[in-house]
Formats: C-alpha cells, sequence, structure tokens
C-alpha cells in the first residue's frame, strides 16, 4: 500500500475524531464549541501542510518510477518548491538524461554494427539458444543456399576452433564458431569467409619453387643422358655388341625422353600465360573444338552429343587458354567413362543461358561419377585417384577459369547419376 493511501486513511480517521470533539463541544457549550473549530481548522491547516511537505513529492517520485517503467526518457520531472526533493527531482532529471544518451548511443551502434554486419562480405550467423539460425546476413545466405551441407559442417568446429570447407567448384570456405551470452544464456555465431584466393596463392607459391627445383634437376640430368645415349649406343652397334644389350639401352633412352616430358607437363602448369581475350561466343567455342573432342571419344566407343542453344550469347575469352580446358573436361569424362567399362558411355556437351542472360557451358558424362569426400578434393593440386594420373588436369582448368572471372562445378547427381561439370562465364568478358 502506497504512503499516500495510508495517509488519507490518517486523514479520514483525524477528521472522525474532530467530528466527535466538535459534537461534544457543541454539548457543552459555545466557548469549548469554538476552541473544537479552532482546533479543527488548525488540523485541516496542518494536513494540507503535511501533503503538501510529504505526499506530494513522494507522488513525483512515484512519477518517476513510472517514467522508468515505461521507459519514457523525454519526460522529466518536475520541482516542488523543497530543496531536498528538488535535489533528488535534479539527479533523476540527469539520471535520465544520461539513459536517453546511452541508449541513443546503444541504438546507434547496434545501427551501424547491424549495417557493417549486413555490408560484409564474410557470412555471419547468429544462432538462438536453442542453435536454430536466429539472423543470417547476406553473404551467408546466399553461401548456406549454395552449399546445403555448409550449415552443418560449421557447427563441428569447437568453439573458438575453425575448419575448412572445399567445395566443388574448387572454392575453400573457413568457418568459425564463437560464443557469447546473453541474458545469462550461451548463444553461438559463426563466421564463413571464402579464402579461395589466399589458399590458391599459397599453393601456387609452394608447387612452383618445387616443380622448378624438379624440373631444373630432372631436365640436366636428362639431357646429359640423352646425350650419352645418343653417342654411345651407335659405337656399341658398329662394334657388333649383343642386340640385347642395345635394345636396354635403347629403353633407357625412351624412357629418359619420357620422364623429361612428364616433368614438362608439370612445368607447363606453372607457365600459364595470361588469357588474351577476344569476342566469340560459347557455340563457336564448341563448334572449333567439336571434331577433335569427338576423336577424344570415338576409340572407346563413347557417343558425343553436343546441344548447341539457339540464341548465342557472346563473351570474351582467350580461344586456345578455353579449348584446352575443354579438352582436359573432355578426357577425363572419357577416362571416367572407361574406368566403369560401360557399353553406352554418353557425354554430351550443352549450352544454355542462366536467369541473368550469363552464358552456361555444361559437360556431362554417364561415366563413374564423383562422390561427395572426393568432389572436395578435385581442385587440390596433384590430387588424383587414377593409376597413372598426375593430378594437374583439373589444375589447369581452375586457374584458367579463374582468369577468367567464370564460376564453375563439378559434381554427380545423386538422382541422375550424371556427373556435371558446368562453367558459368561473364558475358562482359574476362
Amino acid at each position: 500500500m502506497r504512503l499516500k493511501h495510508l495517509f488519507l486513511i490518517l486523514v479520514v480517521l483525524q477528521l472522525a475524531a474532530i467530528a466527535l470533539i466538535i459534537l461534544i463541544g457543541a454539548g457543552a457549550g459555545s466557548t469549548l464549541f469554538y476552541i473544537a473549530e479552532a482546533i479543527v481548522l488548525v488540523n485541516i491547516l496542518y494536513i494540507i501542510f503535511f501533503y503538501t511537505r510529504l505526499i506530494r513529492p513522494l507522488n513525483n517520485l512515484y512519477s518517476g518510477i513510472d517514467l522508468l517503467k515505461s521507459q519514457d526518457w523525454n519526460s522529466r520531472l518536475r520541482h516542488v518548491g523543497q530543496k531536498d526533493v528538488d535535489n533528488i527531482s535534479d539527479i533523476f532529471n540527469a539520471m535520465l538524461t544520461r539513459l536517453k544518451q546511452q541508449r541513443i548511443r546503444y541504438e546507434e551502434q547496434t545501427h551501424f554494427v547491424n549495417l557493417l554486419i549486413h555490408a560484409a562480405p564474410v557470412g555471419v550467423v547468429v544462432a538462438d539458444y536453442s542453435g536454430k539460425r536466429e539472423s543470417v546476413n547476406p553473404a551467408a545466405i546466399a553461401l548456406l543456399d549454395k552449399y546445403p551441407r555448409l550449415w552443418q559442417f560449421m557447427q563441428e568446429p569447437a568453439v573458438g576452433e575453425s575448419a575448412d570447407f572445399n567445395t566443388a567448384g574448387g572454392d575453400t570456405l573457413r568457418c568459425s564458431r564463437h560464443s557469447f551470452i546473453d541474458r545469462g544464456v550461451t548463444h553461438y555465431f559463426y563466421l564463413v569467409e571464402n579464402i579461395s584466393a589466399s589458399v590458391d596463392a599459397a599453393e601456387r607459391s609452394a608447387y612452383e619453387k618445387i616443380i622448378r627445383i624438379i624440373a631444373h634437376e630432372v631436365n640436366n640430368t636428362v639431357t646429359g643422358l640423352t646425350s650419352a645415349f645418343d653417342a654411345v649406343i651407335p659405337l656399341l652397334c658398329q662394334a657388333g655388341v649383343a642386340e640385347d644389350a642395345t635394345e636396354v639401352l635403347r629403353s633407357c633412352a625412351e624412357r629418359s625422353t619420357t620422364l623429361s616430358r612428364f616433368i614438362s607437363r608439370f612445368a607447363d602448369v606453372v607457365k600459364i600465360p595470361q588469357p588474351v581475350p577476344v569476342a566469340t561466343t560459347v557455340n563457336s567455342l564448341v563448334n572449333d573444338n567439336a571434331y577433335f573432342l569427338e576423336s577424344l571419344c570415338m576409340p572407346r566407343g563413347i557417343k558425343l552429343s553436343v546441344q548447341l542453344m539457339p540464341d548465342d550469347a557472346p563473351v570474351m575469352i582467350d580461344k586456345v587458354l578455353m579449348a584446352q580446358v575443354l579438352v582436359n573436361i573432355v578426357k577425363n569424362s572419357v577416362e571416367s567413362i572407361a574406368i566403369c567399362h560401360k557399353e553406352n558411355g554418353t557425354i554430351i556437351i550443352r549450352t544454355s543461358l542462366d536467369n541473368t542472360k550469363h552464358p552456361v557451358l555444361e559437360i556431362i558424362d554417364n561415366g563413374i561419377g564423383i562422390s561427395e569426400e572426393k568432389s572436395q578434393k578435385l581442385f587440390t593440386p596433384f590430387y588424383t585417384d587414377k593409376p597413372d594420373g598426375q593430378g594437374i588436369g583439373l589444375l589447369f582448368v581452375r586457374d584458367v577459369l579463374r582468369r577468367h572471372t567464370a564460376t564453375f562445378t563439378l559434381s554427380t547427381d545423386p538422382a541422375t547419376t550424371l556427373t556435371h561439370f558446368t562453367i558459368s562465364f561473364n558475358s562482359s568478358g574476362a
């Protein structure tokens, strides 16, 4: 019960007592009656004074409490003419002013952080107390829509740790998990960043050094051996040395030449030239190389089907580099079909336009397929699952396509078991 209610009860009791005194005074005589009335008047004046000095200031403070409850930072307490109470009101008003300023500063900072998160190229996901996604910025939305498994993968690292997610398009996404406490409850938030550029640069720097060292040493050795074999074999033949011995030397010479070509293929990956883009179309790229691609398929009885879009789209590409990309992809498809010994092997080369009117090139095959685990390793330098593979074909493809600012994916559709290598070009050029 508030103090003012207690005060009202006190007033009622006093007035009742005064009324009783007045009745007694009226019966006792006129002098006592006037004394009783004077006492009543003094009591009323005192009640008014008491109300002014105590109850009104308390009501003013109660109003301040109501302002805090309603979070009204604009209203202020009025002075009531009492120094002590007015000082309290001034302190209370100053506190409201500070709270208002802090609230404005908090809202401004919150708004800035929200804008920063919204515009950040790094994906940010905030989860609620139950672990469900509560807030997701546009960068994270795009990645989660593109890679459905990413959300599950993001929750695997321990708090404060990170892990790398390799995509079917050769990208590397670094996912990290963190936590914060809100109202006593632990919440988690996740960061996902595309670190493909830095990873590619580090990889390229490492394997360029290795390949240069190996190529230098091997080529020097092979050159000396080849010269020695070329000089010795004719002399041995003239001297009538057994043919078996000369054949062994010829075999060693051929092996040396093969080794030199093997190393040269690695060196060629390092020496990929910068694209020299020219205006052409995706259909023209396919038509110009169709006969050679068909010659890759014919020896294994594989059917090559070309499906070109009716409305061709212009692109700016290096025709020589892109032709080699097309050859490498089709060769991989041929080898994939050969592994599973299919009699009805088929490769489809299809061109189309995506929703943004950018030209798309697809190479589809019904070969052995690619598992989800394998798809994350395909574009790793020197990774291969072929007995005689070198792991540089897709590395070459990846580097050329990225230099053309083209996006690509390589995966097998579980529903159709068909493997798709999909390339999306920027129609504006490289």
